[in-house]
């Protein structure tokens, strides 16, 4: 390649930037690699933290449903799944049992099992009893309410965080992007210029040699002017 080739030659620069534009890309795949491991291994040890809380917040809310249902919030519907979900409770039909048995024994003895009365007074125990044993139930279903707050709010916590290291790391994913496209970008466009800085160069030395050339011969305006007497 000739002299006046060589003087004008951009390949240097673009070499230049060729490297610097594959150490962005090497750069960022590595990094993403590194925040994708990251971000993987941090997802599965949170969803090992919200599985406990995934149980309960099941558990607790059919307890809290089921509440709904026994205190009429759920309407007429949820009334009637509370008193098919009451009259199985262990012990409940055995209770009733019991005491109607020992009220109709009690009639028997007396020889007033099939009268009015006995009818009314076992009517009556079945009432009283049912109503106590349910709020019995009512009550026992009341400590769901909080425990299922507590699993739903301790469950949002932990997706809570898992959501804010995911936004973490696609932000620092995104910020690199854009680094290494600008960087890249920059790297490119010092070396599309460069043949322009070379050319500005290559002129200036040559006009400032031929100046030079010129007010040594004492031609032109290159000359030194005379100073007045």
């Amino acid at each position: 390649m000739g002299l006046f080739t060589d003087l004008f030659s951009t390949k240097p620069a673009q070499d230049a930037a060729n490297a610097i534009k594959q150490g962005y890309a090497t750069g960022l795949d590595q990094s993403n690699t590194t925040l994708t491991g990251a971000q993987t291994n941090a997802d599965a040890l949170y969803g090992q933290a919200y599985s406990p809380f995934s149980s309960l917040i099941s558990s607790t809310g059919a307890g809290s449903a089921a509440y709904g249902d026994a205190t009429g919030a759920n309407g007429q519907a949820g009334l009637d799944r509370a008193k098919a979900q009451f009259t199985s409770t262990p012990g409940y039909q055995s209770g009733f049992d019991l005491l109607t048995n020992a009220n109709d024994r009690l009639a028997a003895s007396r020889g007033i099992l099939a009268s009015g009365n006995t009818i009314a007074d076992t009517a009556k125990l079945a009432t009283t009893y049912a109503d106590q044993n349910y709020g019995n139930y009512v009550n026992r279903l009341a400590p769901y309410l909080g425990a299922n707050q507590s699993a739903v709010s301790g469950g949002a916590g932990v997706l809570t965080g898992q959501a804010g290291l995911d936004t973490g790391i696609a932000g620092q994913k995104a910020t690199n992007q854009w680094n290494a496209a600008t960087g890249s970008g920059q790297a490119q466009a010092n070396a599309d210029l460069a043949a322009y800085s070379t050319s500005g160069n290559f002129w200036n030395t040559l006009l400032g040699g031929a100046g030079l050339g010129l007010k040594a011969s004492g031609i032109g305006g290159f000359a030194p002017s005379a100073k007045a007497a």
